[in-house]
């Protein structure tokens, strides 16, 4: 589950009942609490109505027969956007209140994704697209009752054409795009899935074929949106979609290496009992941190990219404190780099941002001098921006076991520059340090 989500447990029915009534007739008791019955397609569609009004002041109407989604699950996929957006602007140097475009492929009968975006970002906005008229009309009722007519479109899509069809036919640029694909490649096997549940679902499904099933199931429809993606690449920063099988994001993960490339990221959307996964890929040269972008537990490394995120150890370092000089003073030393501040955190994160046009730092560079690539402004083009921080370690209870130098790829094309800087500035400072301990 994603750190900010709110929903780490049960609501308390009684008290979401008590905001939004029409909940009331559908609450339960039972020996471990009040609850309501998942097994029942009014009851969750009154919650997820329930926890959309209380908590993000959005009011929907969900038609019968349309899926319902559930509020907490979403939200995940909703906050690792938000991360990926702003560690966006932070490598790009740009505002986090920036205005943010964003294209929901299949937004369903809720525009679950275009309300909660809108909800928790005030710069961001929406199109989203739906091949099904009731959930077209719906979706668009929704997005007016909230007052988000100026800030989300919803658009129809064309079952035969690309999945990708905005960015095929409008100028603008989009930021992200997100997808939670049909599952399913048949009926058959929607049934199969339900046999095999031995204990029984742990809620109703309340989808429509047109919403669960297409050819191939999610891997192939996925796969489509990889092969769009060659032909509009930066067109759009950053191309996402969640995943329900982990032999799907095998499939897509070899996909994008079959077509080198490298610059992908795979991640864990966790609720309650449900295991979900988002693939994302880019064509631009902002890099995400380990964090975003790899598993770090339950799942298999092979699928992972590279690492952007680089850790080394500082046994010298008495504190972050002392280890945040000793960084300072060795960034400061070296020519040709641009530095910014970064507070990551109150007392144990310190760090600050790296941009260069080239390597300036190794012998050879220094012999040869480096000719700055230009921007289209005439400004020089950074050729690496890297996040270095000195940071408190973690032990696998979560008690801090000494100092750690991390430094994260942000920016850039050339992995081999990144990990030259990184290891020339972990020998500088592991150097600063020692002299330190002893004078």
């Amino acid at each position: 589950m994603h750190p900010r989500n709110p929903y780490s447990k049960p609501p308390d029915f009684s008290a979401l009942a008590e905001a939004y009534p029409d909940l009331k007739p559908h609450i339960i008791s039972t020996p471990k609490g009040v609850t309501i019955d998942f097994t029942d397609e009014a009851s969750q569609r009154r919650l997820t109505e329930a926890i959309l009004a209380r908590d993000f002041r959005i009011a929907v109407e969900l038609p019968p027969g349309r899926l319902c989604p559930p509020v907490p699950n979403r939200l995940n996929y909703i906050l690792w956007i938000e991360d990926v957006m702003d560690a966006t602007s932070l490598a790009l140097d740009c505002s986090p209140g920036r205005a943010v475009r964003g294209l929901d492929i299949g937004t369903g009968a809720s525009a679950i994704y275009p309300l909660l975006g809108c909800a928790i970002r005030s710069n961001w906005s929406f199109t989203g697209t739906e091949i099904d008229e009731l959930s077209l009309r719906s979706a668009t009722k929704n997005v007016n009752a909230n007052g988000l007519g100026s800030r989300v479109s919803v658009v129809p899509a064309d079952p035969s054409g690309p999945i990708l069809s905005p960015p095929f036919q409008e100028d603008r640029l989009y930021d992200f795009t997100m997808c939670n694909p049909p599952f399913y490649s048949s009926r058959d096997e929607v049934l199969r899935s339900a046999e095999t549940k031995e204990l029984g679902p742990n809620a109703v499904c309340t989808g429509a074929d047109v919403e669960m099933i297409t050819p191939g199931g999610e891997a192939v429809f996925v796969g489509k949106m990889v092969e769009e993606s060659l032909r509009l690449r930066e067109k759009c920063r950053w191309f996402t979609s969640m995943l329900g099988k982990l032999s799907s994001v095998a499939f897509v993960t070899q996909l994008l290496r079959d077509n080198k490339i490298d610059n992908y990221a795979v991640s864990e959307l966790v609720q309650g009992q449900t295991r979900r996964w988002v693939v994302a890929w880019s064509f631009g040269d902002v890099r995400l941190p380990d964090s975003l972008c790899r598993l770090v537990k339950n799942g298999p490394q092979n699928l992972m990219p590279a690492r952007n995120s680089l850790l080394q150890s500082l046994p010298a370092a008495k504190s972050v404190v002392q280890a945040a000089t000793a960084v300072r003073a060795v960034l400061n030393s070296i020519a040709g780099l641009t530095t910014r501040d970064e507070i990551v955190g109150p007392s144990d994160n310190t760090g600050m941002i790296v941009s260069t046009t080239g390597n300036t730092w190794s012998r050879a560079a220094r012999r040869k001098g480096q000719v700055p690539m230009e921007a289209e402004g005439g400004h020089p083009m950074p050729q690496l921006v890297c996040r270095v921080r000195a940071e408190s370690r973690r032990a696998r209870g979560g008690e801090a076991d000494g100092v750690q130098l991390t430094f994260d790829w942000m920016r850039g094309s050339d992995r081999g520059l990144f990990e030259s800087f990184a290891s020339h500035a972990e020998r500088k400072v592991m150097s600063f340090l020692s002299i330190q301990e002893e004078s």
